[in-house]
């Protein structure tokens, strides 16, 4: 591992692979969706079993994700994320070569594991790095690796001339991150190491006592519920807003397409620019109030607008929103409980992310939407989730004003 004299370029450098090792799991889920209907014919697989295939990296997160931040609370960071960038690697180029049901279930499920322990540690290691009145616009920042991944693993996927080659793409970023984390990879900053270690005495590393007093605290509980609702309610906007365009509007699949990406480019410039509001007012509850309402009419409106730059500035403005939302609960953990307990209350947060966006789909959305024909019901259930979500967020402290004692603690080292 290499420690660069200039602080800032190696905080860039792991800025860098953060969103890479996020993005190589979305990417990755991604390229199944751009040739969902090559990939089912090149492997003879069914409908439900490329719906298991796509999903396999976002089910085992759901029991993986809260061991995940105790374990990387205990042995580090920098190790838990090598690791895993390691078993992705071995999963994208046994992916390659995988032709039986199970094979590609299993290479896709490992495939997730850089996104899933990074999500987690996300705002950890980006807090040993970035001083607190920057590590939102950090987070932010690496919060666009899911529409980007979203875009180019739909998008470029169709382009490519086979489906060996598309998984070999992903192998290749795969060994890239590997090796970068390898070298540059670290979990904090030489200065935070100092003063954390010196602050943290014999009670550091009590991974149990550091659990018992997260979930004890109300606050975790609540960014986990609206981590939830927030899920709830972005992944049937994602899923049905080309069917809704398709069907119930009468566009073809690309133009569809086109203005399904407003929501994904909003939302990656809405999860930087932000961080520069929040900065400016000095306080979080003002904007997740307007950002929750705005979201929750885009997205049962949305797909009613008039077709044209209307619809487009409507799904902008939707998406910038709901990325901004997504970025600030994942920022929350940190800042409310510091660097030493991020991780394992980034996993406790991580798993509803998770739940939300799977659990809540399947078994309360679709069915009450009419099985995802009915797309007024579908959209008025997920801008509901939105609006809860949002009154939840309002419940935290508002960490740009009144920090807990634990977000207090996190600044001052």
């Amino acid at each position: 591992m290499f420690t660069l004299k200039n602080k800032n370029l190696q905080a860039g450098i792991v800025l860098a692979l953060v969103w890479l090792g996020v993005f190589i799991a979305s990417y990755a889920q991604n390229q199944l969706a751009g040739m969902s209907v090559q990939f089912m014919e090149h492997y003879g697989f069914t409908s439900e079993q490329y719906a298991s295939i796509y999903s396999a990296s976002q089910f085992i997160g759901i029991f993986f994700a809260f061991a995940a931040g105790i374990l990387s609370d205990k042995i580090g960071t920098r190790n838990i994320v090598l690791i895993a960038a390691g078993m992705v690697l071995v999963a994208t180029v046994a992916r390659i070569f995988a032709f039986s049901f199970e094979a590609q279930y299993l290479s896709n499920m490992f495939c997730g594991f850089t996104g899933m322990f990074l999500a987690v540690n996300r705002a950890k290691i980006l807090g040993g790095w970035f001083p607190p009145a920057t590590i939102a616009l950090a987070v932010g920042i690496a919060t666009t690796t899911t529409p980007v991944a979203n875009t180019l693993g739909v998008g470029l996927t169709s382009l490519m001339p086979s489906i060996e080659f598309a998984f070999t793409v992903t192998a290749v970023v795969s060994a890239v991150f590997f090796v970068g984390w390898f070298l540059f990879g670290k979990e904090r900053s030489d200065e935070i190491a100092a003063a954390e270690d010196a602050s943290k005495g014999e009670e550091g590393g009590k991974v149990l006592k550091n659990l018992i007093e997260i979930v004890k605290t109300p606050w975790i509980w609540v960014l986990c519920a609206g981590a939830f609702f927030l899920m709830a309610g972005q992944v049937p906007l994602m899923a049905f807003t080309n069917a809704s365009l398709v069907n119930a509007r009468g566009l073809d699949p690309v133009a569809a397409g086109g203005f399904a990406t407003a929501i994904t480019i909003g939302m990656g410039v809405g999860s930087v620019v932000t961080p520069f509001i929040v900065k400016a007012l000095k306080a979080y509850r003002p904007i997740v109030a307007v950002y929750a309402i705005v979201t929750a009419l885009g997205i049962y409106f949305g797909w009613q607008m008039p077709l044209g730059v209307v619809m487009y500035a409507a799904y902008f403005v939707t998406g910038w929103c709901l990325g901004s939302l997504l970025a600030m609960i994942f920022t929350w953990p940190v800042l409310i409980y510091g660097r030493g307990k991020a991780a394992t209350a980034g996993g406790l947060v991580q798993t509803f992310v998770l739940a939300g966006a799977s659990l809540a789909l399947t078994n309360i959305t679709i069915p009450l939407a009419g099985g995802g024909s009915n797309f007024g019901m579908l959209f008025a259930i997920a801008a509901a989730y939105l609006v809860i979500g949002g009154i939840l967020m309002l419940i935290v402290p508002d960490q740009a004003k009144a920090p807990t004692a634990e977000g207090k603690a996190a600044k001052e080292s």
